[in-house]
């Protein structure tokens, strides 16, 4: 499991999530998970910018 902090995220419905937020990526690099960043998390890598779905 990878964790990753983005700015945004946009959904494939075109809605647009505005974090700062952190995706959580599998094994396989599939996004299994998200939640808006409210504290600072261990393991999270900062990426920064938009994360597309």
């Amino acid at each position: 499991m990878k964790k990753f902090g983005y700015h945004r995220l946009v959904l494939p419905s075109g809605q647009i999530i505005e974090g700062p937020l952190v995706i959580i990526l599998n094994h396989e690099s599939i996004l299994t998970d998200w939640h808006l960043l409210k504290n600072e998390e261990p393991m999270v890598e900062w990426i920064g910018g938009t994360y597309i779905l």
